[in-house]
């Protein structure tokens, strides 16, 4: 039996700010880094630390320098430069309540646990968008589990504002703003952050037989704990039989439309070819009619070029007959009379 789930997220800062009435300060975005990459001297609780796997975006050393990137551009509300311990980042984990060894040794557990890793990742998608820059896995631990990072965009204004991205500040935010006191803006916080874990339930966990809560928070028996876990695998064997249905129903939906959608379009092809055929027709009648007007007007040219040269030939008969009757004229001196008389 899985058990119930497990996620948080939380906000990290480039410098931890000090604890309330202490002078030790909080876990830095550094810090978090260095354990999640598995950094030398990080991860003392780790037996054998392993590399991390990057399951989705960007390496997480990338992740963070690009928050430090924007941090380091950012200013606070009255345009100064933003404080290193001005929260800039968030970052998250889920964790998978099945030991790791047996998710290695059974193929079944390791079909379970990937099977909630994708939809995990999908619901961090959904969450997010662009600003969820990397979900990295580790295996190395009691438990597998994903840590994703969430950058911040950094607004036009030049605000990096957290609450953009993590909605329990926003929340917070929100009834301050509204006049609400301290104590009522915590309260806002926590409601948010239960929607938060209620949203990853709904869309998670009940599709992966995980129990919104553990049996210590439920107050409930051993007994009831384990008809309780069986009551949410009930739940999950029809999630995912749903699913397996919904699948087939968009398989079979899509096989019919690309059915329908060869038809049509052979019908439309059909009905272009015939348009295209008449078009053809129409072109080559068209072409022939041109033909045989080209080739009677040539032949028209050919007569009117004959009658031209025919016309020529009789006025240089005529012209030469004149001249020759000129000529006799002249010989007989009558040519100067004529031309006087004329």
């Amino acid at each position: 039996m899985p058990g119930y789930q497990f996620t948080h997220a939380g906000a990290y800062s480039r410098r931890g700010a000090h604890k309330k009435n202490s002078s030790v300060r909080k876990v830095s975005m550094d810090g978090i880094l260095n354990e999640m990459i598995r950094a030398p001297g990080a991860c003392s609780h780790v037996s054998v630390p392993e590399p991390p796997n990057v399951v989705f975006g960007i390496h997480p050393v990338a992740a963070f320098s690009l928050a430090t990137e924007r941090a380091g551009q950012a200013v606070d509300k009255i345009g100064r430069k933003l404080s290193v311990t001005a929260l800039v980042i968030l970052v998250g984990v889920a964790t998978w309540p099945v030991h790791t060894s047996e998710v290695r040794a059974d193929p079944q557990a390791m079909e379970h646990y990937l099977y909630w890793r994708e939809i995990t990742i999908q619901w961090l998608k959904r969450q997010w968008g662009e600003q969820l820059k990397t979900v990295v896995e580790h295996l190395d631990e009691d438990r597998p589990h994903l840590h994703y990072v969430v950058v911040p965009d950094l607004d036009p204004d030049g605000r990096l504002r957290i609450e953009s991205v993590h909605a329990g500040y926003r929340a917070a935010n929100k009834c301050d703003a509204d006049g609400g006191s301290p104590r009522d803006q915590t309260a806002a916080y926590k409601a948010e952050m239960r929607c938060f874990q209620n949203d990853y339930y709904e869309h998670v966990g009940v599709r992966c037989g995980l129990t919104r809560l553990g049996p210590r928070l439920q107050r409930l028996s051993r007994e009831e704990w384990k008809q309780r876990q069986r009551q949410t695998e009930a739940i999950a064997l029809a999630h995912r039989g749903l699913e397996e249905q919904t699948g087939e129903l968009k398989a079979h939906a899509k096989a019919y439309v690309s059915e329908k959608t060869m038809e049509a379009n052979a019908a439309a092809q059909l009905k272009i070819d015939a348009v295209i055929s008449r078009a053809d027709q129409h072109a080559n009648k068209i072409k022939q009619k041109a033909k045989s007007f080209i080739i009677a007007q040539d032949e028209r040219i050919r007569e009117l070029k004959q009658q031209v040269s025919a016309s020529q030939a009789a006025f240089l008969a005529l012209q030469e007959e004149l001249d020759t009757y000129r000529r006799l004229l002249k010989e007989n001196s009558l040519l100067p009379d004529l031309e006087s008389s004329s």
